[in-house]
């Protein structure tokens, strides 16, 4: 029979729930003590060591390549894909979005002013390049004296009032820096090349292209000034290329994307599949066991002679005691041949042991802190994590060691070996305290068998911008759709516009008066919205059995903001008021009027026909603002949803084009972030809770760790705070009063 030791760890417990008197441990007999004292072997010493030394042998995995895995990842073949890590905070890698270079607005021209950068940064770009060009001596010159295709143009849309002000003061006056950086492009075929330093010189020049001031010539002066700025241009935010494609996943709400650390043998790839915006740490990221490859670095330089060991690594001298600004950032891996991904380095380190506050004493007899009553903790019932920290605090808490590592920012850094050196003089290798279940603080490295600690290089701080765009998603559990309330956008100069707030121009039939005789007949028309409405070559029609019959056409009119005109079917009593002009009454027996616009689209439309002896007046729909965009159930099984027109009292018999559509961003995903495959915009039903979800959009500034500044716009995805009602109803009866 095999022999089988068993044995049990035995602890006193009191027959009562308090602790109060046996963690008090009070005394009234000095023998007493002495005699307690030698029971509990305060007079021995244990025969073992404490820990004086730790030689540590670490490997420093440096970060080489990013894969931003959003939504518009065109597969395999697509142009995005991963690429190389050249440095740089990791929140404006993944996070950037075009600025000045949205819309493609460097390779061709823009369908409508206003697309792409905002104005105003059309007209600071603009300025900057006519102040390079008086800076380098060539001259100084006026927005006048160079072509009219590159002066800035007016949007034609809505405006807010300062907004409004800002275009008549600049529109027209003012270089449009856009179309300068765009005629550079076109006329230096490889300046993008020039300016990586990938060429020395330009080639394909289309000197008839540059933009160069009427009646002056190019220079050499004149081709710095074309470098300098076009450097400035693409520069000045960080951007997305076609190559590193967005991590952002309009379908999540939130960014996903990958990285890995070390080549070959030491790859070991992180993703972070959820990350909302904002702050990134190391807690973001998981390492999945069938994660594929994200390929080998390009190769880089070639270290100097005696660099490397025998086993090929780099060699790197004992850090201890360097000053730890060095080591801030990239450190010593900053100037580490790209393609050299891991180094080993070896560092012999002090333990010192924990201690934190509240701790108990380290002897039974020392007094304690009078201010710590640690049988407190267990007044407001058996939490399990209150009994753990008790046990800890009161038990093991003097057994703990630490040893300081200063881990370079951007790598994984992975423990090899770690030797113990005890008081004694005797040495022990210590093995990795991890278990298959779960770790902490730590990373299950599938592709090692040494633990380890990535530490992304991240930022710190940064400034952040109010938002320029806001969108609140949330459940109108009355109407049974879901609901993106766009309340703040960016406006065409830059600004954070409120929506809520500014009501975007609508020609609306106000009030219609019938009447027999067409002098006392009337129509009136407003504008609802805070901006000007350019009513050129509208018509006005009675509309009766499906068929129009024009009433009045406008020629050259503008309604101001809020202001309502008065169509009089006859002939009108003021100077002021629009006459049609007709003989007979136009209204008395018309179903509906309409306006329409020089194409001939319905641009507001109002009933009339109603029985006369009606108890109620009959709506279709009830209206809902125009900043409301509804999102309804995808057909089939997929559980996702679709983006959609909202059909309300303002909006039936409208044309599909004059139906109001989302005017930031966030809702208007450009086709590259889209799934493959797709052209309407789904979320994934999961992604709108109960509680909804809101998604802004910022503007942010840092700076690395090598002084350089970085310039991007970014999102944040966070949990919504309330349920709504848009007050959306269909088949409404009104009582008549």
């Amino acid at each position: 029979m095999a022999d089988r030791t068993v044995w049990s760890r035995l602890e006193p417990r009191p027959r009562r729930d308090e602790m109060p008197d046996a963690l008090r441990a009070p005394i009234r007999d000095p023998l007493w003590m002495l005699s307690r004292q030698w029971q509990v072997s305060e007079f021995q010493g244990e025969d073992a060591g404490s820990p004086v030394r730790v030689d540590v042998d670490i490997a420093e995995d440096r970060l080489t390549r990013v894969d931003l895995e959003g939504g518009g990842r065109g597969g395999e073949d697509g142009p995005a894909g991963p690429f190389d890590y050249d440095g740089g905070p990791l929140e404006a890698i993944v996070e950037r979005e075009p600025v000045m270079t949205d819309d493609d607005v460097l390779t061709e021209p823009a369908d409508q002013p206003g697309e792409g950068p905002t104005l105003r940064r059309r007209a600071e770009a603009g300025q900057q390049f006519r102040r390079t060009l008086a800076e380098a001596g060539y001259g100084e010159f006026a927005p006048a004296d160079f072509d009219d295709d590159l002066v800035l143009d007016v949007p034609d849309q809505p405006l807010e009032s300062s907004d409004r002000r800002y275009v008549e003061l600049v529109g027209g006056r003012t270089l449009d820096g856009a179309k300068v950086a765009r005629a550079i492009r076109s006329a230096v075929g490889n300046i993008d090349a020039v300016v990586a330093g990938e060429a020395s010189s330009w080639s394909g020049v289309s000197a008839g292209a540059l933009p160069v001031p009427t009646g002056e010539s190019r220079t050499g002066a004149f081709d710095e000034c074309v470098e300098e700025f076009y450097a400035w241009y693409v520069d000045l935010y960080d951007e997305p290329t076609v190559e590193t494609g967005s991590a952002w996943d309009p379908t999540r709400l939130e960014y996903r994307f990958s990285v890995t650390t070390g080549a070959g043998n030491t790859e070991t790839v992180f993703e972070a599949p959820e990350y909302k915006g904002g702050h990134l740490d190391w807690y973001a990221f998981s390492t999945p066991e069938d994660a594929e490859s994200l390929g080998t670095p390009d190769e880089g330089g070639t270290p100097a002679e005696g660099a490397l060991t025998e086993d090929g690594q780099l060699d790197v001298p004992d850090l201890t005691g360097l000053d730890t600004s060095q080591e801030v950032g990239i450190g010593d891996l900053a100037n580490m041949p790209l393609n050299l991904s891991t180094i080993n380095r070896s560092k012999t380190l002090l333990p010192t042991q924990i201690s934190f506050p509240g701790m108990p004493a380290n002897r039974w007899w020392e007094l304690e802190d009078g201010t710590v009553d640690i049988s407190q903790a267990t007044d407001e019932g058996s939490s399990l994590a209150r009994m753990l920290l008790v046990e800890f605090a009161a038990q093991y808490g003097n057994d703990w060691f630490r040893i300081d590592l200063d881990t370079p920012v951007g790598t994984l850094t992975r423990l090899t070996d770690l030797t113990i050196t005890d008081s004694f003089g005797l040495t022990e290798t210590a093995e990795p305290a991890r278990d298959d279940d779960w770790n902490l603080y730590m990373h299950d490295l599938p592709d090692h068998d040494e633990p380890g600690l990535f530490v992304p290089p991240t930022l710190a701080d940064s400034r952040t911008s109010e938002p320029v765009e806001k969108v609140v998603f949330a459940r109108d559990e009355t109407a049974n759709l879901a609901f993106a309330l766009e309340r703040i956008v960016e406006s065409p100069t830059g600004q954070a516009l409120d929506r809520t707030e500014f009501q975007v121009p609508r020609l609306e039939i106000d009030r219609v008066s019938a009447a027999e005789e067409p002098d006392e007949e009337y129509v009136e028309l407003a504008n609802s919205g805070e901006d000007e409405l350019v009513i050129d070559g509208h018509e006005l029609h009675t509309e009766s059995d499906g068929s129009l019959s024009e009433v009045h056409s406008f020629g050259q009119r503008t309604l101001d903001a809020g202001e309502t005109i008065r169509v009089y079917t006859g002939v009108a009593p003021d100077a002021d008021d629009v006459s049609a002009g007709k003989g007979a009454s136009a209204w008395t027996d018309a179903e509906a009027v309409v306006v329409q616009d020089g194409d001939g689209s319905t641009v507001a439309k109002r009933l009339l026909a109603r029985p006369s002896d009606a108890l109620a007046d009959y709506r279709l729909s009830t209206d809902v603002p125009d900043y409301w965009f509804p999102f309804t159930p995808e057909q089939g099984w997929n559980f996702k949803l679709e983006r959609a027109l909202l059909l309300d009292a303002s909006t039936l018999g409208l044309d599909i084009d004059e139906i109001p559509r989302p005017l930031g961003e966030i809702l208007r995903p450009e086709d590259e972030l889209l799934p493959p495959g797709e052209d309407t915009y789904l979320i994934h039903d999961e992604e709108i809770t109960r509680s909804g979800r809101e998604v802004t959009r910022h503007y942010q500034h840092a700076r690395w760790t090598d002084g350089a500044s970085h310039l991007w716009s970014s999102r944040q995805s966070r949990v919504g705070d309330t349920q709504l009602s848009s007050g959306l109803r269909f088949d409404v009866l009104d009582e008549r009063e």
